[in-house]
Formats: C-alpha cells, sequence, structure tokens
C-alpha cells in the first residue's frame, strides 16, 4: 500500500507541477492570463499535498528499509506535513 500511496503521489505532484509551469508561462506571455491565474491559485494546495505526501513516503521508505517499521517516525512525519499544510492553508485562505 506504501508503494502504491508513493507511486500515486508522485504521478500527481509531476502532472499537477508540469500544468502550473505551463500555466505560468501562459501568464507570464499574455496568453489567457485569467484562466491561468485562477488554476495556480486553485491548484496550489493540491500541489503541495502531493508534494508533501511524495517527500514524506519517500523519506519513510528510505528509513524503513534499513530499521524495519517505525510507527513513531511515521507519526512525526504525518504530524510535521500536516503543520506546515496547516500553515499554508491558513496563509492561502487568511483575508
Amino acid at each position: 500500500m506504501l508503494r502504491y500511496m508513493h507511486t500515486l503521489s508522485a504521478i500527481l505532484f509531476y502532472i499537477l507541477g508540469s500544468s502550473m509551469f505551463g500555466a505560468y508561462l501562459l501568464h507570464r506571455n499574455g496568453v489567457w492570463a485569467d484562466g491561468t491565474m485562477q488554476w495556480m491559485l486553485s491548484a496550489m494546495l493540491p500541489l503541495l499535498v502531493c508534494g508533501l505526501m511524495y517527500g514524506g513516503l519517500s523519506l519513510y521508505t528510505s528509513v524503513q528499509s534499513t530499521s524495519g517499521r517505525s510507527t513513531g517516525l511515521a507519526t512525526v512525519l504525518a504530524v510535521v506535513s500536516l503543520m506546515i499544510f496547516s500553515i499554508f492553508a491558513i496563509l492561502t485562505f487568511w483575508r
């Protein structure tokens, strides 16, 4: 299950990251500026979730292979990821 989640988060991260890069290029060149800005603002948090999942699972699998299952490491990575996501979500919706 861990390998599946790691692969899925990697695929989604690369797809969302590429679309954000393409949207930035279109916005910078003045092509469909309103739509690209809306896409960049709405896809920011899903890209962050995919990046945190991909990074956290990569770190967990690299450490897990040497020392076996570690619930403490998984808990620490999950708490840190949730804190980072919460900070960015609050900053995104703060008005």
